[in-house]
Parts: C-alpha cells; sequence; structure tokens
C-alpha cells in the first residue's frame, strides 16, 4: 500500500551488517542437518507435498526439523475446524508474528497456529521477504498440518544489497530442504519503486535495479532446477509496462484506503483501477506468456490507535467497514475470477511503535492473539 509501504520497511532494515556472518554460518549448518533428517526419515520424497515432518522449535533465521517419531510434541494433523471460518478468499497476504530483523522471533509452535486458521480461509499464501527462515517455517507448517495451502515466497527488497543478498541465500536453502510443490512462485521487492523514490532515487534507476534483481534469482532458480515465476509487487500507480515485459506475474497492491475512498466505494475503485490499469498491462506485454496479474493487496483497517480516525475521504476505521468491505469485495471477486489478496489475516501489533499511522497495526481479520473478531466472514467459493 502507497502509504504502508514505508512500515513495511521496518521489517528487514534493522542490523543487517551485524547479523549477517552469524546468519549465513547457522543458515548454512542447519539446513544441512534439516536435509539428512528429512531424508532420512521421511517415507516420501521432499517433492511430496503430503509429506510430514515434524518440527522442532525453529526460530530465527535457522531451520530444523526432526522426524514424528523423534519429537518430543508430536503434530496433531487433525485440528478442529472453526465454523465461523470459510475457504472464501483467493489469497491471504501472511506475515508470522516476530519476522523482524534481529529479533526474529518468528517459530513453528506459532506458525502451525496460524496455519490451522489460514488453511480453513484459503489455499494460497503471499508472503513478504524470506528472513526469519519465514519460507521455511511456512512450508513446515504446511507439511506438518497436512493441509492444502502453496505460497509465494518472497525477497524483500531495499536499496542495499546485503539484505537481498541474505534472503536469497535463505530461500534458495529452504527451497532445497523442501521442494517447489507447494510454491507458486518467487516475488521480489514489494512496493520497492515506491520505497525508492521517497528515499531520492528516480523511478528509473529503481525500475532498472528491480528488473535486474528478477532476473538474477530467475538465473539463480535456474541452475538449481527450480522451475518457478518469479514476478514482482509494486502500488497500482507504480505498476508500469516495464515491469510487465520483465515479470512472470505482478501483485499491484490497490487500497481504496489511502486513495480518498470512502469504504462504499472501495470495491468498485479497485475494481476499475486493476480493469482498466493493471491488466491492459498484460494485453501488452511483450513476454511470452504475457505476465499473470494480481490484485496484490485488498483490505479495510478495522480501527486506530488514533481515536476517530477516518480517511481523507471520512470513512472510519472500524469493525462496521471491515465488514461492509468484506461483504463488497469478496464474494464479488470471487464470481469474477479475481486474483486477490486480502491484506491481511492477523493484525500486526509489532506496528504501533514503528509507525505514527494509527491504523497500520488493524487490518487484520484476527487479532494479535489470533482470535477472529466480531466479523462474519463471507461464505462463497474462491476460484
Amino acid at each position: 500500500m502507497k502509504l504502508q509501504s514505508k512500515t513495511k520497511k521496518i521489517l528487514f532494515v534493522a542490523a543487517v551488517v551485524a547479523s549477517l556472518a552469524i546468519v549465513g554460518t547457522v543458515v548454512g549448518v542447519v539446513v544441512v542437518e534439516v536435509k539428512k533428517n528429512r531424508q532420512s526419515n521421511a517415507t516420501s520424497t521432499p517433492s511430496d507435498s503430503n509429506s510430514s515432518v515434524s518440527g522442532s522449535s525453529t526460530q530465527g533465521n535457522t531451520a530444523s526439523a526432526t522426524s514424528t517419531s523423534g519429537a518430543s510434541s508430536p503434530v496433531a494433523t487433525d485440528f478442529p475446524l472453526d465454523p465461523n471460518l470459510h475457504k472464501s478468499f483467493y489469497g491471504l497476504a501472511y506475515t508470522p508474528k516476530g519476522a523482524i530483523m534481529p529479533e526474529c522471533g518468528a517459530n513453528i509452535a506459532d506458525v502451525r497456529k496460524d496455519m490451522e486458521k489460514l488453511s480453513q480461509l484459503t489455499t494460497r499464501l503471499r508472503l513478504y521477504g524470506s528472513d526469519c527462515n519465514v519460507t521455511s517455517l511456512v512450508l513446515q507448517a504446511i507439511d506438518d498440518l497436512k493441509v492444502d495451502v502453496q505460497v509465494f515466497p518472497g525477497i524483500y527488497l531495499e536499496r542495499e544489497e546485503l539484505s537481498y543478498t541474505r534472503q536469497k541465500r535463505i530461500l534458495e536453502d529452504a527451497l532445497t530442504v523442501y521442494g517447489t510443490s507447494r510454491v507458486l512462485g518467487v516475488t521480489v521487492g514489494n512496493e520497492y519503486l515506491l520505497i525508492s523514490s521517497n528515499a531520492g532515487d528516480t523511478i528509473d534507476n529503481a525500475t532498472t535495479r528491480l528488473v535486474e534483481k528478477m532476473n538474477e534469482v530467475r538465473t539463480d532458480l535456474t541452475a538449481l532446477n527450480f522451475n518457478i515465476p518469479v514476478g514482482t509487487s509494486e502500488t497500482g500507480g507504480g505498476t508500469s509496462q516495464t515491469l510487465a515485459d520483465n515479470a512472470d506475474y505482478i501483485f499491484a497492491n490497490i487500497h481504496p484506503w489511502f486513495s480518498s475512498n470512502t469504504v462504499e466505494q472501495a470495491a468498485t475503485f479497485a475494481n476499475n483501477q486493476f480493469t482498466n490499469q493493471i491488466l491492459p498491462l498484460a494485453t501488452a506485454s511483450t513476454r511470452t506468456p504475457p505476465p499473470v496479474m494480481y490484485q496484490g493487496e485488498y483490505g479495510w483497517p478495522s480501527g486506530s490507535d488514533t481515536p476517530g480516525d477516518t480517511n481523507s475521504a471520512g470513512s472510519a476505521a472500524s469493525l462496521a467497514n471491515l465488514q461492509l468491505a468484506l461483504d463488497d469485495w469478496v464474494c464479488a471477486a470471487n464470481r469474477a475470477g479475481t486474483r486477490y489478496w486480502w491484506f491481511e489475516p492477523f493484525d500486526a501489533t509489532w506496528k504501533a511503535t514503528t509507525t505514527t499511522l494509527g491504523v497500520e497495526p488493524h487490518w487484520g481479520l484476527f487479532d494479535g492473539e489470533g482470535n477472529l473478531k466480531d466479523i462474519t466472514i463471507p461464505d462463497c467459493v474462491a476460484n
């Protein structure tokens, strides 16, 4: 989202230099150990999407797993279903709790709990970065619970190289361990052009670097025999023909809250921009096949740390308006065959200390503790 991107940058900026040496050593050693465990203990190959290897307390930028028979806390693959949840969303934009450098508190137990809920809402997740072992944690949780979920891992692109290099290595290690049967593509960058422009760079320079990084990731994945799409994510206004000519897919983030729209106008605004501005870029693309276009983020905040907060069109951040946004968008988008990512499943409570925008922590369907808010999830078939 246009203003949200400023806070997303916090996820992966802090302490890059200090953590790089440690991360490189630990990831290299432990990922080898994971691979040995999976090969020696699993009854199917890593490419088998139904293979189950129970995770230990995986945390930080390391990957670890043990066999089910050897785990101290066996994973329950049958978990209670919540009748209030429906698999109505095309996809969800997900960031695990604790995915912030350098603390990296994300762990397999918490991601499993998230996955129990997420798998009852969708069959697809998009991730934003690979720091804090996010890709491995998510793929491990999917394997453990044997749920029907596929993912788009991401590399959160910043203006310096260290973060990119580190994340690319961690992502490649995760794909080597877990295979790509659950992976739909790799997303390089999220609103990188906006980030660069806000930092004083030109759009042309930022576009050139973004295209270079997409090509580099594609080449490296091919060298590892991973034949998966590579794309990017940008604001709707920043999605350009050049990106459409160089990406296998694009997530175009369109947020009515930040675009001077009332909640009643939100669905129409987003659909019109996606239909009239984004989809024609694919039609005109020189790429064969043309890129697949997704509505990269769509949602509405349910509250704000600023009492009485409204957007510039006068619509409030409220549960009632979150419900209206859900009702107006989800089933209509499903019927239209729109590929979209609802932003987001869980409140990002950590943002309360990183931004002055009071709505930023409050976009979730669930609160920060994983409790469903006082809303009704639409009940319709996702495409």
